[in-house]
Order: structure tokens, then sequence, then C-alpha cells
């Protein structure tokens, strides 16, 4: 686990000082600026537990200073995938006269855009002269506790059961009443899961893998959260424009398919697949 973890930091460090040199930051990158410093982020957590005593707090600290980042990673991903769905292929209205105050607003959105970016490079910078990410493979990098070899894999037992558990809570309470608050939960659950599942098999535990059909709903459950973000940028007076209505019949298309997604899918998310099953026994 310990190696795949360190595999992935570098990855991330990678990234950055790839961003930081260039000075550019493309939407590609800031996928996998937030996908990788939360992987990073949820696995110090779990190797947090491993370390002596007087190692944790200090792991604590890292964990939520990258979280705290990965958050405005994530702000700034949300922006250009709301720039990207209201201007899908880069032409202009054939009514541009009628639309002057839906142009203005997307003038106003790729601005914020930018700004958005160029904060995020600034806050990056800062992270890695304060030596954020120094700091997080140091903690990786720290010998564990003698008895960490058997802890590891009951450790991993604790924290599948408990995020398998959120995940059916979720799932109940989506199914009930399915606000976009409560779908987004359940979506933050399923992912937090399939990180934890990626650990076990790096740690070469038994991994109860998500079934095909939660990683599915996963994405389902992106594309709805993304259209309600991108939505919820629009301006009152501009809602029953075109373009956030053609929005609003996708999400309103998508939130059925997801509604179906929740019926059907498996009450219990601890079951796995045999190919899963087989690669966590290897």
């Amino acid at each position: 686990m310990r190696v795949e973890l360190l595999r992935t930091l570098a990855a991330l460090v990678a990234e950055i000082d790839r961003g930081l040199e260039h000075g550019v930051l493309s939407s590609e990158d800031i996928h996998d600026l937030h996908r990788d410093m939360r992987r990073v982020a949820s696995g110090l957590a779990v190797w947090g537990r491993l370390v002596p005593a007087g190692q944790q707090e200090a792991t604590e600290e890292v964990v939520r200073r990258l979280r705290r980042l990965a958050r405005l990673v994530g702000r700034v991903r949300d922006r250009d995938v709301t720039t990207e769905l209201f201007t899908p292929s880069g032409r202009r209205d054939p009514r541009s006269r009628e639309l002057a105050p839906w142009h203005e607003f997307l003038g106003r959105l790729r601005d914020d855009t930018h700004t958005g970016r160029e904060l995020l490079r600034a806050f990056l910078r800062t992270e890695r002269q304060a030596g954020l990410f120094d700091r997080a493979r140091s903690v990786l990098e720290t010998t564990p506790r003698p008895d960490a070899a058997q802890g590891l894999h009951r450790i991993l037992g604790e924290e599948r059961r408990l995020r398998q558990g959120r995940v059916r809570k979720a799932h109940r309470k989506a199914r009930r009443r399915p606000t976009s608050e409560r779908l987004h939960r359940l979506r933050i659950r399923i992912r937090q899961w399939r990180h934890l599942a990626s650990l076990e098999l790096a740690a070469r535990a038994t991994a109860a893998q998500p079934t095909p059909s939660w990683q599915r709903l996963q994405d389902r459950l992106g594309q709805l959260h993304d259209l309600d973000v991108a939505l919820a940028t629009v301006p009152e007076e501009l809602t029953d424009l075109s373009p956030p209505q053609r929005l609003k019949t996708t999400r309103r298309q998508l939130r059925e398919s997801v509604r179906t997604s929740l019926e059907r899918i498996a009450e219990r998310p601890e079951r796995v697949t045999a190919r899963a099953r087989a690669r966590g026994r290897r």
C-alpha cells in the first residue's frame, strides 16, 4: 500500500511542478490533480493509523491541508465543466443578438475561471514551497509500528465496513427522497469506498470492489452534479434562455435514469464480482 501511495504522490508532485513551471493548468491537469490529491489524502488517513503515536498528529495535519487544497482544485474543476457545458460546440447561437446578456454571462464565467486558476496556482506554489508534499512523503516513509503488519488488514476491514455502511445509508436516503444534496452525498460515499478498495488491492488484502452497477451509478451521479452546479451559476434573469433550458432537459432525463438505477441496484453494496474477488486473492 505504501508503495502505491508513494507512486501516486510522486505523480501528483510532477503534475504540480509541470503546471507551475509552464504557467498553464489544462482541464485535464485539473482533473488529474483533483483525483490524485483525494487518493493521497484518503490513503494517508489510513496510513496514519499505522504510524507511531508521536507521528499521528503530524499526519492528520497533512491530511487536512491536502483535503483543503483538493476542495480548491475541485472548485476550479467545477468552473471548467460549467464553461464547457454552456459552450459545447464553441459556436455562437444563431440568435446571438437576442442573447447578448447570455454571452456577457459567459464572458464573466470565463474570467472567473481564469482568476480561479491563477489563485489555484498561487496556493499550489505556496504549499509546494512550504513543504506539504515533502511532509506527506516523509509520513509515508516513516517506519510503522511493530504491529502494523497485522494491524493493516484489520484497519482496512474496519474501514471497509464503515464505508460500505455509509454507502448503504446514503443509498436508502437517496431512494427515499432523491434530492440533489442526497444524490451528491451518495456519489461521495461510493467514491470513498472505491478509494478504500484500491488501497486494499495495493495491500494485497481481500478487496470488496464495488460492482459495475455502483461504478456506473457514481459516473451518472457525477454528471448530474455537474449539471446542478452549472445551472446554479446562471443568474435568475437568464434561466429562461435556451442554453440553460437545454441543460435542464438533460438534467431531468438523467435524474430519471438515476432514479431507475437506485431502484435496480443491489441493496447490499458489499457484493463483489467474481473478477474483483479473484483480484483480492492475488
